[in-house]
């Protein structure tokens, strides 16, 4: 990649070459490209690029196996586009800060931890699969719905808008949801059959009242956030954090949680 990139050394360069062209590249090295959080505005293949991948990467479509759907977005979501329903969905964390690694991410169906295995469960082959896929409520994401840049405020219209409502500026950052609303080519959503199902999380730390002393204290007694958010019963965290703690992070866990969409780079908020 030295190459295309006038700094090696950085970690996130602007790269000279194309998705059309990296692919040889990689298939030469035997890797696989996953286009990732493919609907956030501004340099995402959806957000910013076109209206389909297959425009895209034209003849060697067929050699995208797996795209990665963002914080914005949902099986749900992109189900909604006929051209992803062979493709296998994944979801990540981009590793930008320690505490949020595993803030989205995938449970795998494989015979052993190897770069193989990995490649046949995104491929569907011989057993291996995407067993589930676990991330934010997409409403929490930065970029769900439009936000107006002008005068700082969200904008959920039930059609997809290019100027504010509210001021009437037309500097607005388009929601992943009001962009698949002008994407989709499905009347209604229905994803394939072996689409696996996606499960919501609601990170401790988007939980109104649980500050970073209570999350240490709970991370001392179970571990892990995953157990936290997805094992342990309320009783287990009421004895350690109390019943209010313990009603919030329940009520969050169950989807009874009312959620303020994010915009414009804001992560939404649970009201």
């Amino acid at each position: 990649m030295s190459k295309h990139i006038k700094n090696i050394t950085l970690s996130t360069q602007r790269s000279n070459i194309s998705g059309y062209e990296l692919i040889d590249i990689v298939e030469k090295h035997n890797g696989i490209l996953i286009p990732a959080h493919i609907f956030t505005p501004f340099k995402s293949y959806y957000g910013n690029c076109s209206d389909r991948l297959k425009d895209i990467f034209k003849e060697k479509y067929e050699k995208i196996f797996a795209v990665e759907l963002g914080l914005s977005s949902d099986t749900f979501l992109a189900d909604e586009i006929t051209e992803l329903e062979n493709k296998t969905f994944v979801t990540n964390s981009d590793a930008h800060s320690l505490p949020k690694i595993a803030r989205e991410y995938n449970k795998m169906q494989v015979e052993d931890i190897s770069f193989k295995e990995v490649v046949k469960a995104l491929k569907n082959e011989e057993g291996r699969k995407i067993i589930a896929n676990y991330g934010l409520d997409p409403k929490l994401g930065k970029y769900h719905r439009t936000y107006c840049d002008n005068c700082n405020s969200s904008i959920e219209t039930k059609e997809p808008i290019l100027k504010c409502p509210k001021c009437g500026s037309e500097k607005v950052t388009f929601g992943v949801f009001d962009r698949i609303e002008l994407i989709k080519d499905k009347k209604e959503t229905k994803s394939p059959e072996n689409r696996p199902p996606y499960i919501y999380q609601i990170p401790l730390g988007f939980i109104p009242g649980v500050g970073g002393k209570t999350i240490e204290k709970l991370l001392e007694s179970f571990e892990t956030e995953m157990n936290i958010l997805h094992k342990l019963s309320k009783d287990d965290i009421e004895a350690v954090v109390g019943e209010k703690v313990a009603n919030s992070i329940e009520k969050a866990r169950k989807g009874q949680a009312k959620v303020q969409s994010g915009g414009g780079g804001n992560y939404g908020k649970i009201i």
